[in-house]
């Protein structure tokens, strides 16, 4: 046999066996379901669709007549009751007739004394029950501050560093040596401390008052008749002036101490310079600068700075100095550059001239700065730096 007649019998052998059993295999189809149906015509719809009509009204019907009603009886005539008669009512006694009120009599006028009443005394004041506050020690007001402190010398005692007791000869005894009279000398009153108003012992007071009560106000008299006026009689009287009491005698001051040269050499030229007094001390000085002021005249110069960005002044920082005139204008001699960092010389000036046009182009009339401030803004020192210009 060859090769194609096995092949060719084992393609139809299985063709055969799938014809005979490939039913077997296939799964049961579902059940077709089948409904009847009728076809309508557009009449017939139409009159289907219609809406129902609403029943007719029953027909009115016929109340039935209403029975007729028998007549009433008609009534007996009932007697009349006999009623017992009534016993009349007793008069009634009038009353009597009210006793009329007694007149009520005037009060009599107050009684006008001359003499003034008696006010009354006010109650006396309740002892406070308030505790004692223990008051601090004050020391007490001297001319002069020491290490210990020293009371206050007696009038009569003459004032001197050493304390010593006056001594007068006693003539009654013969015996004892001739001694010279002295006068007793106390030293000069000193406290430990400087005595200020603070130290003052403040506290609540240990009790207060009770309010007096009003007196009664007491009636006004009439006023008496003026006197004619008397010219008193002038008496001049002689006051004897008192006599001066004998002045005491001076302590001896001390000598001077030599001054060194240092000292004689300020206090000459203190003398020939006019002393070291403000040239303008009445210039209006008023609160230090606000936020806002300040802002404003860094931004009223920083309208005119041009920073050329591609040269080394970009790079550099200065600070200018300048003085103001109460007008708020700069005195355009005083500006200067007093410090400067981030380049070379030729790059500061560059910057420090950029500087200068800014501030003098942008002044105006005067910049926007408050005149009582004056003394605050007089010397201005300004930094400009190119990431952010502000005021010293």
């Amino acid at each position: 046999m060859t090769t194609g007649q096995i092949i060719s019998g084992i393609g139809h052998g299985v063709l055969i066996l799938w014809v005979l059993f490939g039913g077997l295999f296939r799964p049961n189809p579902d059940p077709v379901r089948v409904q009847d149906v009728s076809v309508l015509s557009e009449e017939d719809f139409a009159a289907l669709s219609q809406p129902s009509a609403p029943p007719e009204a029953a027909e009115e019907i016929d109340a039935p007549p209403a029975p007729e009603t028998e007549e009433a009886p008609p009534q007996q005539p009932t007697p009349e009751s006999v009623r017992p008669p009534q016993a009349r009512p007793e008069p009634t006694p009038e009353p009597e007739p009210e006793t009329p009120p007694e007149p009520v009599q005037p009060t009599p006028p107050a009684e006008v004394t001359d003499s003034v009443p008696e006010l009354p005394q006010p109650e006396p004041e309740p002892e406070s029950t308030a505790p004692d506050v223990a008051d601090t020690p004050t020391p007490e007001f001297a001319p002069r501050v020491a290490p210990d402190p020293v009371p206050q010398p007696e009038p009569d005692a003459q004032v001197a560093e050493d304390v010593q007791d006056s001594v007068s000869p006693d003539a009654d005894s013969p015996d004892t040596a001739e001694v010279e009279e002295q006068e007793a000398t106390q030293p000069e009153a000193a406290t430990s401390e400087i005595v200020t108003e603070a130290e003052e012992p403040a506290r609540a007071p240990d009790s207060s008052m009770r309010p007096q009560t009003r007196p009664n106000r007491p009636t006004p008299q009439p006023a008496p008749e003026p006197e004619p006026e008397t010219q008193p009689e002038t008496q001049t009287a002689e006051t004897s002036e008192p006599e001066p009491e004998p002045a005491p005698e001076p302590a001896p001051d001390p000598e001077p101490a030599p001054e060194s040269p240092d000292g004689v050499e300020a206090a000459l030229a203190e003398a020939l310079g006019g002393g070291t007094t403000d040239p303008q001390p009445d210039l209006p000085t008023g609160p230090p600068l606000t936020g806002g002021e300040r802002d404003a005249l860094r931004v009223a110069v920083q309208r005119c700075w041009v920073v050329d960005v591609g040269s080394q002044a970009a790079n550099v920082t200065v600070v200018v100095a300048m003085r103001m005139e109460q007008s708020g204008q700069v005195v355009s001699d005083s500006l200067r550059m007093i410090e400067s960092s981030g380049g070379d010389n030729q790059a500061a000036q560059t910057a420090y001239q950029a500087a200068r046009r800014a501030i003098l182009r942008c002044q105006g009339d005067g910049f926007p700065l408050p005149p009582e401030k004056y003394a605050q803004w007089r010397e201005i020192e300004m930094v400009f730096d190119p990431s952010g210009m502000r005021l010293r």
